[in-house]
């Protein structure tokens, strides 16, 4: 097949399974992870479950957004093109903390990782044959209440309110980059995997952590059920010109009305870009 795939997050639950299932159709995959030794095992895993050797771990830690250049550039020399990035790495986190680099967490991991990695990967996925862009976000972004001019939520801020508003980030960057970069051919869709039994929350203490317990107990579906979209917007024929979508069980639903504002995609783009000039 000797289609590259890119995959941030890998060393667990979704990210993992993905790569996993797209390692078991041939694919060579890039993992991006932040613990060297987690990382090695689960390469080591997948070779074992898949038969497949094309495999690459890559270490940093996404929430520190200066090093994302030094692991775009690991990843070119490593690879000449890449036919797919999934961008799925991110977490909640209940309580507020900020990066080395002055950045809310929540925001730093969760979109602008997502904002930063694809912008620089984009010469070679674009590069060969046009390639997929897949950002993982989630129904989460439901309850979102993004404050357009705070993003980082220096007022006031609430963990589940920082995720939510998270995942509508990744919605609004999704359908911002989809117009601007649709004339390259690549395809840009975002997607909610569902609720996942995966170690989601577990960073946290307190009451957050307990209720998610509670819920991955009572309602949560399975890794391979939560990777299932995203194994299919890597692979299937019938969206390979499909581009701007959200997507909820394999299929384009309607994402909230908030992120269909293009004042609101046009404004995290521009933020996003003035903070990257500032780190």
């Amino acid at each position: 097949m000797n289609k590259t795939c890119i995959i941030t997050g890998a060393t667990d639950g979704i990210g993992k399974q993905t790569a996993i299932d797209l390692a078991s159709l041939g694919y060579s995959i890039g993992l991006v992870g932040r613990d060297q030794d987690k990382g090695e095992l689960v390469l080591n895993e997948i070779a074992n479950t898949t038969n497949n050797q094309s495999l690459k771990f890559f270490k940093t830690d996404l929430s520190k957004i200066k090093s994302i250049k030094a692991l775009s550039d690991e990843i070119k020399s490593e690879y000449d093109s890449i036919e797919i990035l999934v961008n799925n790495a991110g977490a909640y986190f209940s309580d507020y903390i900020q990066t080395e680099e002055g950045l809310e967490m929540t925001f730093a991991l969760n979109h602008l990782n997502y904002f930063r990695m694809t912008l620089l990967l984009m010469d070679i996925i674009k590069s060969d044959q046009p390639g997929r862009v897949i950002n993982v976000a989630s129904s989460a972004h439901f309850g979102a209440k993004l404050d357009i001019d705070d993003i980082q939520m220096t007022k006031g801020y609430k963990g589940w309110t920082a995720y939510c508003n998270s995942k509508l980030m990744n919605i609004l960057f999704t359908y911002e980059i989809h117009k601007r970069y649709k004339h390259t051919g690549v395809t840009f869709n975002a997607l909610h995997p569902g609720f996942v039994d995966t170690c989601f929350g577990d960073n946290n203490s307190g009451l957050g952590k307990n209720i998610l317990s509670i819920g991955k107990k009572l309602i949560a579906i399975n890794v391979v059920k939560g990777a299932s979209t995203n194994v299919y917007l890597a692979t299937s024929n019938e969206v390979d010109n499909v581009s701007g979508k959200y997507f909820d069980r394999s299929r384009p639903v309607r994402s909230s009305k908030v992120s269909h504002l293009e004042s609101h995609q046009e404004k995290l783009w521009s933020y996003s870009e003035t903070i990257l000039d500032t780190i």
